[in-house]
Order: C-alpha cells, then sequence, then structure tokens
C-alpha cells in the first residue's frame, strides 16, 4: 500500500497504521529533467509520482510513502525540469515584465534557483538519501554554487531550527542540536550513457573519482566539521542508466503500460511499483545498497570519506518515526520555505547590479552638471538623453532596464524638486521662464519686443504678453501716456457698458447655425421690431473673445483690441518725401511711402460739385448717365517685426520700394483690392516675420467719405475679425488717419498664432460720397 502527498500537508501520514511506530526511511530526489519527460527523474523510482496530486505550482516537493517496506520517497519538481519550465512560461514573462518591469529572463531566473536552493536544503535536512539526477552523462558543476549557497543558508538557519524541533515531542536532543536526522548520503543519477561504452562500470569509477575531486577542492565535503552532504567511502555512489530510450516516448509510454496491465503484472509489481524485474544493470538493486545500510544498526559513517586514508568519529544517525518525522518536517519546512532571493546565487544579476550602481550616480551627475536653478521640459529631456547615453554605454546585464528606470525616476524628481519652469506659453508661444508657479501669478517669459504706439510715432519695448487685454490694449493705453496718442482725435468702437457691478462673460455654446447665448437673461435682450428679431447690446454680460463675424449678437468685448486716430490734416503727408523719419521712426529705407489711390465716384449730387472736382462727368459721358468724377486717396498698410523695423508693401507679395528723391511708381490699387497677408518676411532677417499692424488712409477735400472695414481671418477656417459689426467705419475729410490692428487673435475659445495663410481680407478701403 502507497500513500501519495504534497509537502507541506502531510495529515494523511498520520492515518496510516504504525505511524507511532514505524520506523522510516527517507529518499529524496533532486536534480533535472529533459523534454517530454513528464518532470520525471529516476524513471524506475520516479514512476510511483505519476498517480500522485497534480503539478500545477512552480516548485513543489511531491510524496509517496511506501508502507510495506517503510520507505518515503520526495520527488522535487522545479523549473529546472523542462517540461515544467515550458508550462510556466507564459507566466515567468507576464512577472518578468509587471513585476520587474523588464524583459531578461535572468532577473526572474534568479528566483528559479533561489527556490530550488530552499528546496534542497529542505530536502537534506529531512532525508536519509538523496538521488541527484542528471538528464546526460556529466557531471553538472552547475550543483557546486547550488551546495555552497545551500550551505551558506543551513548555518544561518540552524538556530532557528533547533529552536523549533524543540517542540516536537519524542524525538532525540541530537537531532534538536544537528537540525537534522543525519548528514545525507548524495547519489548520482545519470539518465544517459556514453556511446560506444563497453565497460560502464569502469565508466562510473572514473566518474566517482571525478566528482570526489570537486567536491573536495570546493571543500563541499571536508574532513573536519560537519559537511552539508557526505558521499559513502566504500559503496559506490554514481549509477549510469543503460537503458535505450527510444525516439518514440510516447510510444515507449504506452507499451510499458500495456506491459503493466497484462494478466498477473499486477503480481509482478514490486516497490516502488515497477513492473520490471530488476535486471543485473537495475537502479532499485542499486539503490537498495544505501537503503538497507540505512537499516543497519549504525546507519551511515560517511565523514570520513572526504579523505578515504582518514576516520573520523561517527556523526549523528537515526531512523524516525513517521509521526515525529511529519511533525519536524511541517515545522523545517516553515522556517526554510520563505520566499526571498538568496545572493551568493544571484551571480548573473549581481555582477549587472554592482555595475549599474557604479554608473548610476555618473549619470545622474552628468544630468545634474552645470544646471540652472529652474529649467523647461525640453532642457530635461536634453539632460536626460545625456544621462541615459552615459549609462548605457558602461552599464550591462539583466538588470539594466531596471536601473534605466530608477535613472529616469531620479532625474524626474529632481528636475521635480523646485527645478521646473513655469513654461506657461506667452501670446506669441514663448514659455514662462519664471519657476513653475499657481496659475494666477503673472508669467515672464524674458522675451522683450520693439513695439509702436497706436499712432507711430514712439518706439517702446514690450513685454512678451501672456493675455489678450495685455497684448491689445493695456500696453497701448501705456505707451500712449508717453506719446501724443492719447490727446488725438479718435473714433472708438463700441464696447461692454455694464449696467449692474457684478457683471460676468456670457457662456457660450457653439451650434450648427452660429454661437448663441446660453445666459439666463439672453431672452430679455431680443426685442422685437418690425424687420425682425434685433438683439440690443448686453449691459451685464459681455463676450469674452474678441469681436468676430460669428459672434452672438447683443454681446461687445469689455475693451477694443482696434485704435483708429486722426494724425491730422492730410497735409501732414507729402508724396515726395515720403513719411518722415522724425515722426514716423523705425521704417526701413524707402519704404516709408503711401500708395495713390484713385477711385472713380458715381454721384447723385448737383453738376456744380462735379464741375469741380473733376471733368470727367462733361466728357464723353452718354445721356442720361449718372454724373462721376475722381478722387485720389493715400493708402498704406504697415508691417512690423518684433525688433521695431518697419515696412509697407505695395503688393501682397511685393514690398514698396522707393527711389528717394522721385515719385513712387506703384499705386494702391493692388493693396485695396486684394487679400493682403498679415504676416510677412522682414528684411532685416529671413526668419523673423513682420505682422501687419498699421491701415494708413489720407482723405482727399473732396466731398466723399473714405471708409474703413478691416476683417482679419488669422488661419484657414478660423473666424473672421472685425472692429465692428456696424457699418464700415467713416473717416473725415482731408485728414490723415492711422487705424492700428490688434497684436494678438483670441476668439471665444481659441488663441491663433503666427500663421503664414492669415489675411487681411480685401475690400477694406472705400469710398462713399456724402449724402
Amino acid at each position: 500500500m502507497r500513500e501519495t502527498f504534497v509537502l507541506p500537508e502531510l495529515k494523511s501520514l498520520l492515518d496510516v497504521s504504525g505511524a507511532n511506530c514505524d520506523k522510516v526511511v527517507i529518499v529524496s530526489i533532486v536534480g533535472k529533467s529533459p523534454c517530454n519527460s513528464m518532470g520525471l527523474k529516476v524513471k524506475s523510482v520516479g514512476r510511483v509520482f505519476t498517480t500522485g496530486c497534480k503539478n500545477d505550482e512552480e516548485l513543489t516537493i511531491e510524496g509517496c510513502y511506501d508502507e510495506e517496506n517503510q520507505i518515503i520517497y520526495l520527488h522535487l519538481h522545479s523549473l529546472l525540469d523542462t517540461d515544467l519550465l515550458i508550462k510556466h512560461y507564459k507566466t515567468l514573462v507576464e512577472r518578468c515584465n509587471n513585476e520587474r518591469k523588464c524583459d531578461d529572463f535572468l532577473v526572474i531566473n534568479d528566483e528559479i534557483k533561489s527556490g530550488f536552493a530552499r528546496a534542497l536544503l529542505l530536502l537534506i535536512h529531512v532525508s536519509h538519501i538523496v538521488i541527484l539526477s542528471h538528464p546526460g552523462w556529466t557531471f553538472d558543476t552547475n550543483y557546486i554554487q547550488y551546495f555552497k549557497a545551500v550551505d551558506n543558508l543551513s548555518q544561518k538557519k540552524l538556530n532557528k531550527i533547533s529552536e523549533a524541533l524543540k517542540t516536537v515531542d519524542g524525538i532525540s536532543p541530537e537531532w534538536v542540536a544537528n537540525g537534522r536526522l543525519c548528514t545525507p548520503r548524495f547519489i548520482f543519477y545519470f539518465e544517459r550513457c556514453p556511446k560506444g561504452v563497453y565497460n560502464l562500470k569502469k565508466v562510473e569509477h572514473n566518474l566517482e573519482d571525478r566528482i570526489y575531486h570537486i567536491l573536495k577542492k570546493t571543500r563541499i565535503i571536508t574532513s573536519y566539521g560537519q559537511s552539508l552532504f557526505a558521499i559513502p567511502m566504500n559503496e559506490e555512489f554514481v549509477f549510469i542508466s543503460s537503458e535505450q530510450s527510444g525516439i518514440d516516448k510516447l510510444g515507449d509510454a504506452v507499451r510499458g503500460l500495456i506491459q503493466d496491465c497484462q494478466p498477473g503484472g499486477t503480481m509482478q509489481v514490486q516497490a516502488p511499483f515497477c513492473s520490471q524485474p530488476y535486471s543485473e544493470r537495475h537502479f532499485l538493486k542499486f539503490l537498495q545498497v544505501h537503503i538497507k545500510q540505512a537499516r543497519s544498526s549504525k546507519g551511515f559513517n560517511d565523514m570520513g570519506s572526504s579523505s578515504r586514508h582518514q576516520l573520523s568519529p561517527p556523526a549523528h544517525f537515526e531512523l524516525p518515526v513517521l509521526k515525529q518525522w511529519v511533525e519536524s518536517t511541517k515545522i523545517i519546512y516553515d522556517v526554510i520555505m520563505k520566499k526571498g532571493l538568496i545572493t551568493s546565487l544571484c551571480t548573473d544579476t549581481r555582477f549587472s547590479e554592482q555595475r549599474c550602481l557604479k554608473v548610476l550616480p555618473l549619470a545622474l551627475a552628468r544630468y545634474q552638471e552645470n544646471l540652472p536653478p529652474y529649467y523647461a521640459h525640453a532642457e530635461h529631456d536634453r539632460r536626460l538623453s545625456m544621462a541615459l547615453a552615459l549609462f548605457n554605454a558602461q552599464a550591462r546585464g539583466p538588470v539594466f532596464q531596471q536601473y534605466v528606470t530608477k535613472l529616469r525616476a531620479d532625474c524626474q524628481a529632481h528636475w521635480e524638486n523646485g527645478r521646473q519652469q513655469c513654461e506657461a506659453a506667452s501670446m506669441t508661444g514663448n514659455p514662462c521662464k519664471l519657476p513653475k508657479h499657481a496659475a494666477e501669478q503673472e508669467h515672464m517669459s524674458g522675451f522683450v519686443h520693439k513695439a509702436i504706439c497706436d499712432c507711430g510715432r514712439k518706439i517702446g519695448p514690450r513685454e512678451d504678453p501672456y493675455n489678450a487685454k495685455q497684448a491689445n490694449y493695456l500696453f497701448y493705453q501705456q505707451i500712449g501716456r508717453e506719446c501724443v496718442c492719447s490727446k488725438l482725435e479718435r473714433i472708438s468702437f463700441p464696447i461692454f457698458q455694464p449696467s449692474i457691478k457684478e457683471y460676468k462673460a456670457a457662456t457660450l455654446k457653439e451650434t450648427e447655425e452660429a454661437l448663441s447665448v446660453l445666459s439666463d437673461r439672453s431672452s430679455e435682450l431680443t426685442p422685437e421690431n418690425e424687420r425682425g428679431l434685433v438683439r440690443q447690446p448686453s449691459t451685464t454680460e459681455y463676450l469674452p473673445g474678441m469681436l468676430t463675424l460669428s459672434s452672438p449678437p447683443g454681446l461687445l468685448p469689455v475693451y477694443s483690441s482696434w485704435s483708429l486716430v486722426c494724425l491730422g490734416p492730410s497735409s501732414l503727408y507729402s508724396h515726395n518725401l515720403g513719411l518722415s523719419e522724425s515722426h514716423h521712426p523705425g521704417f526701413l529705407n524707402s519704404t516709408n511711402y503711401l500708395l495713390p489711390w484713385d477711385v472713380t465716384v458715381y454721384s447723385k449730387a448737383k453738376m456744380n460739385w462735379v464741375n469741380k472736382y473733376s471733368t470727367r462727368g462733361r466728357r464723353g459721358r452718354p445721356a442720361g448717365a449718372s454724373p462721376q468724377f475722381s478722387v485720389k486717396v493715400f493708402i498704406g498698410v504697415e508691417y512690423e517685426c518684433s525688433s521695431g523695423h518697419r515696412f509697407m508693401l505695395a503688393a501682397p507679395d511685393k514690398i514698396l520700394k522707393a527711389t528717394p528723391g522721385s515719385i513712387v511708381k506703384d499705386t494702391g490699387h493692388k493693396i485695396a483690392e486684394s487679400d493682403m497677408p498679415l504676416y510677412y518676411p522682414c528684411m532685416c532677417r529671413a526668419s523673423k516675420l513682420a505682422q501687419l499692424m498699421r491701415l494708413h488712409v489720407v482723405t482727399p477735400k473732396a466731398p466723399v467719405h473714405c471708409t474703413l472695414d478691416p476683417k482679419v481671418q488669422p488661419a484657414p477656417g478660423a473666424p473672421i475679425f472685425v472692429s465692428t459689426l456696424d457699418r464700415p467705419t467713416k473717416l473725415t475729410q482731408s485728414a490723415y488717419w492711422v487705424m492700428r490692428l490688434p497684436f494678438v487673435y483670441v476668439a471665444d475659445k481659441e488663441h491663433y498664432p503666427q500663421n503664414l495663410e492669415a489675411k487681411l481680407l480685401q475690400g477694406v478701403f472705400g469710398v462713399t460720397e456724402i449724402e
């Protein structure tokens, strides 16, 4: 009868008859197994576990109790078994990515090796015989690393194990002091034999000598003190299987099952439950020699095996009662099988970690080298790239990616620790250079532009604006106090006039047709008259942005972003001399001229008006046609760059250039009848754009009204910005008028930066007869 179990669940063994008196021998199987072997090691013994518990964990110790022969077999399944590694491969990959943030298997391999080492230590503490299985025919020297790590861990855990064993009733003081039943005997099993070998026994003896030499040189076994394990002095401890495994492993397994199920097959079953009888080269026969010696009165006395010519005093050895073994094994399991890495086994990652730890402060120092007190995100990214380049050049190994993540986090933390720049973008796109601060505090980009006042007579510094009011209104109010702008005649544009103290910005919602006001008061602002619905200007809510053709009726801005001033009489301008430098500073050479624009006016007035201002009304005019006369208006579109340079355009794609002392040959027809660009490259620097800022109009003495109706579209598809929704603005006769355009264009929800496709739509200038 046999009883299967999985450590540490051993309750089923306590129900076995004789649990309180049967003395048992414990045989453990550890090592590696090849692919398609179902994780079984030492097939002749391992088959006993095929009907046991399911192996779904990464590391399990399956057990089977042979009650008839009073032998406990323990079989360690770990990820060193190829089949089990393949089964859990996807889980390991996920753990690498999620837990370790790495795609290098060597990182998770430390956990695999540490788990195997702890299980090996457990079996060494609870077993008499440990079978170390190899899938080939050569000794795997990688086990030396495991043996040394397990030996160190055993010395560290000895006191805890001894203290824990004191709680078990009936065990000997020697067992408590040593923390284990005995110094276990190791047997080395090799699944395959070399090809072409005729004297296998000689190969085994040679392999024994090699293994003994390796264990002695590495001090795994010693002639003094207590070794981790022992090898027998006078018994063979290496077995090389001579069984020829066929290519069809599944077929071999089926044929073996059929043979076991033949009539009378069950009568041939022997412990540990193999139907095939012992042969001359059968491992069970080899194993029985060691089990028999364990049951002898003296047990094992292998401590002298480290020196084959010198014997040491007998070491402690005892066969435990099954119940005592169960209770002590549970206690030792709890002490040893705790999760955690064994540092000495982490050779694959230890060098990498030491190297990364050495390079990490160097990379961080590279990041911090000559840092300003605070800096922008772009500077942070640039310095982080430098630090990563240094780290990438000198760091190595599987933990490289983990320390890259740490370097990024350290650099990010250094930047965020009071060194972040505000970086709030100004209306011209420049970031704030101040330390990161609250949004309501003032920003400063550090950029100072040269700008000209409303009338064009004063140049002054303009700090980079951060809102439309500062850009389009406050600056011009301030510089106007230093100029004569504030004293000149003006035409004011309609703005919001509050009737209550707690007025607010209107809440706008974009509909399919236009923007509508979502205010409870909006219905009160729409009286009905004969021509339909007309919305009167609101006195409680204002337009949050600038005025556009799509702005809701009845809403006006708090301030006007436009300016229209009269410099004085038309005689201030001389077409021969152009604009004087003293009154209009900053113009580039030969660009300070207005363009003549001849306009034909069809008049309904009396004939003497026509006779006075033109002769065209009398010559060649068909009978019954309206009288007409021609007037000359001087107009100009002025562009201004951030350096204070000014110039006029003669056409949408041509800068006005006049020869000094001569008459300008260009006319104003192209600029009056074409869309003009809102931005144009300045001649001072190819990469710097100048912006259309002023419209110049010198009106004639004729009985006509010159009008201005500017419409600006700052980007394709953008709203069209206007100075007023009323009729075109009429200018007085025989005067020099200058309209200043906004510096920035801000709609209700969007700010429009510089765009080369922005334009001033045609139809700005007009001439109408005085009625």
